[in-house]
């Protein structure tokens, strides 16, 4: 039973966030501060490839359904407190913000992504409704299409090219997945016969909900509370997933656009980010089948990984730190993972990044950087 026991551990987080703003005070901390000590441990901790007991999967089914319901409950009541003064003096009020911001993403997020993902339509009716938690209504479409079927190409918005820094990312990755939504959306109405405001279209469901959950937010939390609230989803998951999707293909390069391969992703299966995060960060099982639910996900044992997750999300907004971080792993993605047609397009991108030192065999680059991964 520890196998279910263990996913039980976002709800636990979020009645504590919760219970500490309650509070107020200098307990406003508690749910960042033991998220992220959560997150700091794991960093030391060996990969798990332990393969979880699918006997009674309606026991996942029932915790990732109470958690995404308990993310729901976690904003609205930040935005009450948050909006009727509750959190008096900075450190309270910016405690209260960043445990916010924080189990956005790494709490809220991740079921959001499992269900939206799942074939079965009352799951993945709330996977489409909490795409709410991660300001971005439109976030499947991109997503389980564009991201899917074009991973580690250029032509994915949320693929990250070798030298390419986060903040280029953004400026990249924000308008490509806008265009790409709205190029999708108008393809399907089109190809139905549909007026572009005809009430079956998908569009018009998403933007119901999605205003339907501001509505709620600003009622309970008035301008205040439910602008701060708006911050904390945008900072946090909206912001916080490009970084994961940043960090997750980053540099990698398919010569089979369309066709998956293991090594077109990274991982990172440390033990308590692998639950946490649902798995998603075996991220090479997810991507082989989408529709595998989490807890069907094996880890891949010998495919490429990275360091840490927390210390790559870190690393990842200091370029120079995060580009000494993965040079070396790039070169030798490329030595030991990538077929004769990848080593060619890896060249090319090398070149184009002005990294010409990973097309030499004898590169002299920090080998101690590997050993973060």
């Amino acid at each position: 039973m520890t196998d279910y026991i263990k996913y039980l551990l976002s709800p636990f987080i979020l009645v504590l966030h919760a219970w500490g703003m309650a509070l107020g005070g200098a307990y406003a901390w508690v749910g960042f501060a033991v998220l992220m000590w959560i997150l700091c441990f794991d960093a030391f901790l060996k990969p798990s490839h332990h393969i979880r007991d699918t006997r009674y999967p309606w026991i996942y089914d029932a915790v990732i359904t109470c958690t995404v319901l308990a993310c729901f409950a976690n904003i609205f009541f930040y935005a009450y407190l948050a909006g009727n003064g509750h959190f008096v003096g900075g450190a309270a009020q910016t405690g209260a913000f960043l445990g916010t911001v924080m189990i956005g993403f790494v709490i809220g997020a991740p079921p959001v992504h499992e269900l939206f993902h799942r074939e079965g339509l009352a799951l993945r009716t709330l996977g489409r409704i909490g795409q709410c938690l991660v300001f971005d209504p439109w976030r499947e479409i991109t997503h389980v299409v564009t991201h899917h079927m074009h991973t580690a190409t250029p032509t994915d918005p949320d693929y990250a090219r070798r030298g390419d820094t986060v903040y280029g990312h953004f400026t990249r990755t924000f308008p490509g997945q806008w265009k790409e939504s709205y190029h999708l959306e108008k393809m399907m109405w089109t190809k139905r016969g549909r007026k572009w405001y005809d009430l079956r279209n998908a569009w018009v469901f998403k933007v119901a909900y999605f205003s339907l959950f501001l509505a709620v937010l600003f009622s309970v939390g008035g301008l205040v509370g439910g602008g701060l609230a708006c911050a904390t989803l945008i900072l946090g998951p909206r912001m916080q997933l490009e970084v994961f999707n940043y960090c997750n293909h980053y540099g990698l390069v398919s010569a089979t656009p369309g066709r998956f391969k293991k090594h077109h992703t990274w991982n990172h299966l440390t033990p308590f980010t692998r639950i946490l995060a649902l798995e998603i960060t075996n991220h090479a099982g997810h991507h082989d089948d989408s529709y595998k639910p989490f807890y069907e996900l094996a880890p891949d044992e010998i495919g490429p990984k990275q360091p840490p997750f927390i210390l790559c999300v870190i690393m990842a907004f200091i370029p120079p730190l995060f580009m000494m971080a993965m040079k070396p792993l790039l070169k030798d993605w490329d030595d030991h993972y990538a077929n004769a047609q990848e080593r060619e397009i890896a060249a090319r991108e090398n070149t184009r990044a002005g990294w010409d030192e990973l097309n030499n065999d004898s590169s002299n680059l920090n080998s101690g950087a590997m050993a973060l991964a």
